[in-house]
């Protein structure tokens, strides 16, 4: 057994088991032994599994959204903010990401930190999209195009290679005016 673990590893755990096995699968043995850990040390991190959920659930919304607005909002250039953005959608974890959206459909908890993933995501994309395209109401479309490629592309089975994401994205990119560097 490993003698010590951090919580980030835990939640690193989960988010393999939820890539792997679905959320169905997303137990206290499974995280602990993939960890190579007992439920004993689960616990001293964690009061519950219930916890951990939450805090789980704060850390992806953190590491795979949050940062993606401050970083977004560190580019001035249009081109390089739809590169960064474009980049940042194909490294996410996706079976994992449509794991997490399944599951968001029975747990009202997951449901609405999926529902302030996608608003967030949507506003950064929004902004972007604004920062190319002088219409709003424009800039809103394409904003829900990017999303609805990359949630049907996260939804695909068997899941497809990421470079079919980045050449959508690019695509999209090329219909409102911007060509994206190869």
């Amino acid at each position: 057994m490993a003698t010590l673990v951090t919580r980030d590893e835990y939640f690193a755990a989960a988010l393999e088991i939820l890539s792997t096995d679905g959320y169905g699968k997303l137990k206290l043995a499974p995280v602990c032994k993939l960890l190579k850990v007992t439920t004993g040390s689960f616990y001293n991190y964690f009061a519950s599994w219930q916890d951990f959920k939450t805090e789980f659930l704060q850390a992806w919304l953190k590491g795979r959204t949050l940062q993606l607005v401050d970083l977004a909002q560190t580019e001035a250039e249009p081109v390089r903010r739809l590169e960064i953005l474009l980049d940042f959608a194909a490294g996410l974890p996706h079976r994992a990401e449509s794991a997490i959206r399944a599951w968001s459909h029975s747990d009202a908890e997951v449901a609405a930190i999926q529902a302030v993933v996608d608003a967030q995501r949507f506003k950064v994309v929004y902004g972007a999209m604004s920062t190319v395209l002088a219409d709003a109401e424009d800039a809103e479309r394409y904003a829900y195009l990017g999303l609805y490629i990359l949630i049907g592309f996260q939804q695909l089975e068997p899941p497809q290679d990421v470079e079919h994401l980045r050449w959508s994205l690019r695509q999209l990119i090329l219909e409102v005016g911007q060509a994206l560097p190869q």
